[in-house]
């Protein structure tokens, strides 16, 4: 993943990582991401990889404002997670009640009401992306679908959003996506091929990369040999013919680096790797 760049000021992130798409509708996204860290910790022991989910966003509309809303109370490594959010957006509400008297958890109608100021005020946003699972905000999706006209869409860890919900809405993407699952698979591949480009007499073929890679990391062979062949069908890698003796040939594998970078697919800084 691209590393954040510095900040130059408080709304650094909208310069330099919601690229202007002019093709795009306008969009705004509201994280409510109690449901996101917590339903995916426990459902899939994973932690959520924000970047990864921003590049996917950003290919529906032009991400004009994301705000993320949480009891970081709830939170083991509150600094850490409110430092990791930092590096998309400033913009950060802490819905933690100090006051003793109220136990209620307020993050819901902090968000809700978040909504429905900005579809009052912000007539230039055509898209509203929601990031929750929570039934609750079924209405406000009908108020902006079917009343503000606008597209609504919503994330959701799978196995943890309300069928009332759904129903309500434009579309609908779970967490984690197929990409954010085969992560790791293709950061083995593109590593191991990359490493073996400088090197004379190892050609990577397909079943020797697949066979080397997944004995390397101690995974499946059909995981690492169906992907490659995704990958291949995806116009990432090339099968090429090589003359390497007199009469004799071999089909090697050339990825097509600038396209896999650009489609973010090596994702070297990925969580998912460390």
């Amino acid at each position: 993943m691209p590393k954040a760049s510095k900040r130059t000021g408080l709304f650094y992130s909208f310069k330099n990582i919601f690229s202007k798409k002019k093709e795009l509708p306008m969009g705004i996204a509201f994280i409510d991401y109690e449901h996101w860290y917590i339903a995916l910790e426990k459902m899939y022991g994973r932690k959520p990889d924000i970047h990864m989910w921003l590049r996917e966003v950003q290919k529906k509309c032009d991400l004009k404002e994301v705000i993320f809303f949480a009891n970081f109370s709830k939170f083991r490594d509150k600094e850490k997670e409110i430092k990791r959010i930092r590096t998309v957006t400033n913009s950060i509400i802490d819905t933690y009640n100090p006051d003793a008297h109220y136990k209620k958890d307020f993050t819901d109608f902090i968000i809700l009401d978040n909504i429905y100021q900005k579809a009052l005020s912000r007539e230039d946003i055509n898209t509203f992306i929601i990031f929750t699972g929570d039934g609750h905000f079924s209405s406000v999706c009908a108020f902006l679908k079917n009343f503000c006209h606008k597209e609504v869409g919503i994330y959701g860890v799978q196995g943890g959003i309300s069928s009332t919900l759904i129903k309500n809405v434009s579309w609908v993407r779970e967490i984690p996506l197929e990409f954010e699952l085969n992560a790791p698979y293709y950061n083995m591949l593109f590593t191991y091929l990359k490493n073996i480009k400088e090197q004379r007499d190892i050609y990577p073929t397909f079943r020797k990369t697949a066979e080397t890679v997944a004995s390397m990391h101690d995974v499946e062979f059909d995981t690492i040999k169906q992907l490659l062949s995704e990958l291949i069908n995806d116009g990432y890698i090339t099968q090429l013919t090589k003359n390497i003796r007199r009469h004799e040939q071999i089909r090697i594998l050339e990825p097509n680096w600038t396209l896999i970078e650009k489609d973010g697919l090596w994702l070297k800084t990925s969580i998912f790797n460390n």
